[in-house]
This record gives C-alpha cells, structure tokens and sequence, in this order.
C-alpha cells in the first residue's frame, strides 16, 4: 500500500486556468523545514503526524466498487502567510 504526504495551506489557491496535471509550485526540504515556492510567494512548513490517518479512494468503474489506492498518515503543515519573493536583476 503507497503512503502519500498531505499537504495543508492556510487560505486558497486561485487560477484562471485549470490546474488538474499541471505544476503548482516546488517543493524543497532544509533539515526539519519545508519550503513551498508558488509564483512569486514562498511559504515555510513543517512536517506533522496525523492524528487519525486518512485514506485514498479510487473508483473502479467496471465493478461500482471503491478501492484503497493509499494512506495518509503525515502532513506538511503551511501555517504562516506566504512571503513574496523578489528578484533582483544583475
């Protein structure tokens, strides 16, 4: 069975195209913290266990039946306003 991480975002992701298969931002990890850069703002996490865990449900249409597809037991939690990045040009 996959283990997958979750992650949780204070507010809301907003995009004026459809954002299903499409990239949203870069992942990175320093020692115990995550950085989340989206766009031109970069967010800092850490990583937490779940309480309960959750789990992944994927449809099989031949059968009406829902399968296990993963476990959640972890997430990387995003608690404070996302900072805005600047670029400096040389």
């Amino acid at each position: 069975l996959k283990e997958w991480t979750m992650i949780e975002l204070q507010g809301s992701l907003e995009s004026s195209s459809e954002l299903s298969g499409q990239t949203i931002g870069i992942l990175t990890w320093e020692i115990d913290k995550a950085y989340f850069l989206i766009g031109h703002h970069i967010l800092e996490g850490k990583l937490t266990k779940l309480e309960k865990p959750f789990i992944v449900l994927s449809k099989n249409e031949q059968t009406y039946c829902n399968n296990i597809t993963a476990i959640i037991r972890k997430k990387i939690l995003f608690r404070m306003r996302p900072k805005p990045v600047v670029l400096l040009q040389q």
